[in-house]
């Protein structure tokens, strides 16, 4: 059993007051049938036995030992969904999941960039020493250009004396467009140089889920689908995340937590549907058709 997914079951779950709809199981010609309305009229409505979740519980890291970074203690999967879930950081950005996998986006992944800033100390010593020579360049570029055409307009007979403002006007006008033109052209020509010589790097995270439901909770997911807007597997991914800079990871997958998403108008909300322990394959043909896998 995972301590962790027992303790966000403990310290993140309340008892909600969800109610399941009379008119569940009825098909659309039931329940727009007079017998169907009476039905629905005066069914009582059955309060499900739900705990209502809160997302937040998701924001725990822990800290890897032998790189230093800090990763997320839970992974994320939609029960409908891909079997991996994948998170690509880098030190200016962080990863963002579509409605399918709204839930893994109150995953931690930002507090990771503090180890991806480390890994690109060159690309971001290259940059600060790119910014100041073009900035630099740009500075002279624009007193050059006041030096050689400044005296040429103050000097030119078509201004006069009363036009001198004019005359220091269009000098600072040629200066900033020297700037300018000479910032543009170092940013774009330095951030090339360093993108090749320097290149960013990206910490790439992946999770796996292996397992199978057991056949009680399988019944629960199916009676739930028609309740949520989706399902999601909460897992214990501690010391489990995969990537080329990290160890080899454990292999377990520990008493997952099913979480149901619904939907509403200020946002979504979620449910504690049931935690459970996860089934092989020859278990779950034992179990599942009492028979044998060989």
């Amino acid at each position: 059993m995972s301590h962790k997914l027992t303790l966000l079951r403990e310290n993140h779950c309340r008892p909600a007051g969800l109610i399941e709809k009379a008119d569940k199981g009825l098909f659309a010609l039931e329940a727009n049938s007079k017998q169907g309305k009476t039905l629905v009229a005066k069914a009582p409505w059955k309060r499900l036995p739900y705990l209502e979740f809160d997302p937040s519980g998701l924001n725990q890291t822990y800290r890897d030992e032998a790189t230093g970074a800090e990763l997320p203690v839970f992974a994320v999967f939609n029960l409908e969904g891909s079997h991996q879930l994948e998170a690509e950081i880098g030190f200016e950005r962080r990863p963002s999941f579509d409605a399918t996998l709204n839930l893994a986006n109150h995953l931690p992944f930002g507090r990771a960039q503090k180890f991806v800033e480390s890994l690109n100390q060159r690309n971001l010593n290259a940059h600060r020493a790119a910014s100041f020579c073009y900035l630099l360049l740009a500075a002279v570029a624009a007193a050059l250009v006041g030096l050689l055409a400044g005296p040429r307009l103050m000097d030119d007979p078509a201004f006069s004396s009363a036009q001198g403002p004019d005359a220091i006007f269009q000098v600072l006008i040629l200066c900033s467009a020297a700037f300018f033109a000479t910032l543009i052209t170092g940013f774009l020509i330095t951030a090339g140089i360093v993108s090749k010589w320097f290149p960013a790097k990206v910490l790439s995270l992946t999770a796996t889920f292996d397992g199978l439901l057991p056949k009680e909770t399988r019944e629960k997911a199916l009676r739930a689908r028609d309740l949520f807007d989706n399902l999601y597997l909460v897992v214990d991914q501690q010391h489990r995340w995969k990537s080329e800079l990290l160890p080899l990871p454990a292999s377990a997958l520990l008493d997952p937590l099913l979480i149901g998403e619904k939907r509403e108008h200020f946002g979504s909300r979620y449910y504690l549907i049931d935690q459970f322990e996860l089934t092989k394959a020859e278990e779950y043909l034992v179990a599942e058709f009492s028979t044998s896998p060989d």
